[in-house]
């Protein structure tokens, strides 16, 4: 009988032992709204504008072109171009055209807006 009584007592301190404790999962916190003012979103999307001069475009490489001081070199749609300056604004683009043009009878303006090149008259209108 003392057995018995051990069993059952075992049983019920065990049993109690063994309930599962139910917790909440802590909920997420709401997304709150956030407002990004006007100007910082057109801070992040301003395009930058320069002014070049490019002095020529070609098929192959040129080593004497690829030699001369301060030349960027681009190659878009097939060509290889070749480039000097950057400037802010056209008019500084256009006086330092007026300095090379001895040298490189072709040369001309081109905008670049991002890095890519844009019509003339777009970079002037905007």
């Amino acid at each position: 009988m003392k057995n018995l009584y051990l069993i059952a007592i075992l049983t019920i301190l065990f049993s109690c032992k063994n309930k599962e404790v139910k917790t909440e999962e802590p909920k997420e916190a709401p997304i709150e709204n956030t407002i990004i003012e006007k100007e910082e979103i057109s801070k992040e999307k301003a395009a930058v504008l320069i002014f070049t001069v490019q002095i020529a475009a070609l098929i192959k490489k040129n080593t004497s072109l690829s030699s001369v001081e301060d030349i960027k070199i681009y190659e878009e749609n097939g060509l290889i171009k070749y480039r000097l300056g950057e400037f802010k604004t056209y008019q500084e683009a256009r006086d330092y055209r007026k300095v090379i043009i001895r040298n490189y009878k072709d040369a001309f303006i081109q905008a670049l807006k991002n890095g890519n090149p844009i019509h003339i008259t777009e970079a002037l209108n905007n």
